[in-house]
Parts: C-alpha cells; structure tokens; sequence
C-alpha cells in the first residue's frame, strides 16, 4: 500500500513537471526586448528569439520610428533625419496611393512627411 502511495506522488509530481515545461515554460521569457533607434527616436518591441527583419513586428516597429523621425524632422529639420525617413520610406513604409501624384512626387521627402499616417501606419501591417 505504501509503495502505490509513493508511486501516485512521483507520477503526479512527473506530470506536473511536464505540463510545466510543455504548456507554461514556452510562453514565459521567450520574447526578448529589441529597440531600433536614430537620433532623438527609439523605439522598443519585443521579439522571440532573434531579430528576423521579414517579419512584421520588425516592420511596425521601423514605421513607428518613422512615425518619430517625422515629427522630429517638424520640429527641427535636419538632412540626415531626412534621409533616414526616405530610406525607410523606400524600404518598409507604404507607397502613397493617389492618382494625381506621378512617382517623382510620390518620392519626395515633402510628400511623405505631408501623408505620413498614411505612409507609416503601423495598424495596417498588423490587420
């Protein structure tokens, strides 16, 4: 009788265990805390494992620094705040959609800062 006692204790403790490691343990630490930043802008995601540049938490996280970069670049305008937003602009941000604007205004700093909700929206991404 003493032997069943004993084993219903380590059975149980084992399953514990497991359900630990199977079902909770993935979901505690595994996102890592990552920033991007550029001048007076940083931004913080959190990431699992290491950064992958094709995923989108890396993609909302450089339209909101170029969200940053913007309102920077409105208070104080500088040339290399400026290119940092036509490089993500060109890179992650979504290309304005009128039909009245030809590509070389489309391209122009002034134009993405002009739409810039619409160029760096974050939300679109995650829908």
């Amino acid at each position: 009788m003493e032997e069943r006692k004993t084993a219903v204790i380590v059975l149980s403790i084992v399953a514990l265990i497991g359900i630990y490691f199977f079902v909770v343990a993935p979901y505690i630490n595994l996102k890592k805390a990552h920033t991007i930043s550029f001048k007076d802008c940083t931004i913080s995601f959190y990431y699992r494992y290491s950064i992958d540049t094709t995923e989108d938490a890396y993609y909302v996280a450089q339209n909101q620094l170029g969200l940053c970069l913007c309102k920077a670049y409105d208070k104080k305008p500088d040339t290399t705040i400026g290119k940092q937003i036509m490089k993500i602009y060109f890179k992650y941000g979504s290309v304005i959609a009128h039909d009245t604007l030809n590509r070389e205004q489309r391209d122009n700093l002034d134009t993405v800062l002009k739409h810039r909700d619409e160029v760096f929206n974050p939300k679109i991404l995650w829908d």
